[in-house]
């Protein structure tokens, strides 16, 4: 029996070594609960029906915590701060948050698909690992250029550099030849607040664009890294339309047809089926030992 199960369990491993390449993308009414549109689509339908973010060449980047003993490196004769305005604490940005090369589709674009939101909805973004990131439309919207568009990234021209956290690898490809993150959500800042001319979203422009309950942290740090999820499967608007309403209907762009999903979330690979896979390989040996 756990020699069979061996051979069935394997594989939602092995799914998960790869980026996620499908998004169902879902519009609810006021309650939360009523569906006003949705669709799912692939990463090649991305790619070729919606505008392109970036070029595979120019590489953007997050800042990860700034540590104390990290700052000193750099400001040995100033008071710690980790929320690093200058951006200069290099190894902030490139151990935790070197997210590559990428290109990928504005997440406006994406909600736009489906019928858009408007000031007051929020966009709730899921991965297949559970983790989960919300918006306002502020955010999505109306970017401020230190913070930049937010951007699902479904290629990388460059995987992350060799200061990179181990484990922590981007990959480099699409999401299932090689960019491992993917596809993940990359704000695309300017490069007006940093000494490189580097495309960085910093801590402060996190604390400076955005209100106080939409900062992320890494403990008690500040992190813009935290607001990266990797492998996102799903995005779903939370709009103020009533149900019943006359929901905006998607604009397909030529030639595309993207699948219609069910109101269900989509398990995440191997969520259900390995157990699943386990319990029959029990039943049958119970049963083939009764009937011995």
């Amino acid at each position: 029996m756990l020699m069979l199960a061996a051979f069935v369990l394997p594989a939602p491993v092995l799914a998960a070594e790869t980026g996620t390449t499908e998004l169902r993308i879902v519009k609810y009414a006021n309650d939360r609960t009523t569906i006003l549109n949705e669709t799912t689509v692939d990463y090649h339908w991305l790619e070729k029906n919606l505008p392109v973010q970036g070029d595979g060449v120019t590489r953007y980047y997050h800042q990860g915590p700034v540590f104390e003993g990290e700052w000193e490196k750099v400001h040995p004769d100033k008071p710690y701060d980790g929320w690093n305005p200058g951006e200069d604490v290099r190894m902030s940005i490139l151990y935790k948050a070197d997210f590559g090369a990428v290109k990928g589709t504005d997440l406006r674009d994406i909600c736009n698909y489906i019928g858009g939101a408007r000031e007051g909805d929020e966009i709730k973004t899921f991965s297949r690992d559970g983790f989960t990131k919300i918006f306002p439309y502020s955010i999505v919207y109306e970017p401020d250029p230190r913070q930049g568009p937010v951007v699902l990234c479904w290629y990388s021209g460059e995987g992350s550099g060799p200061d990179t956290e181990k484990g922590k690898e981007q990959g480099q490809g699409y999401p299932d030849t090689g960019y491992v993150a993917g596809m993940r959500l990359i704000f695309f800042a300017d490069t007006s607040t940093n000494p490189w001319g580097w495309h960085i979203f910093g801590n402060t422009d996190m604390k400076e664009c955005w209100d106080k309950k939409y900062w992320s942290y890494g403990g008690s740090y500040p992190s813009t890294a935290g607001t990266s999820p990797k492998w996102v499967s799903e995005v779903r608007i939370y709009s103020q339309e009533p149900p019943g309403s006359a929901a905006a209907e998607a604009q397909p762009a030529a030639g595309a047809s993207p699948a219609q999903e069910t109101a269900t979330q989509p398990l995440a690979p191997g969520g259900i089926m390995g157990p699943l896979a386990l319990l029959g390989v029990v039943l049958w040996s119970i049963r083939y030992k009764k009937q011995g």
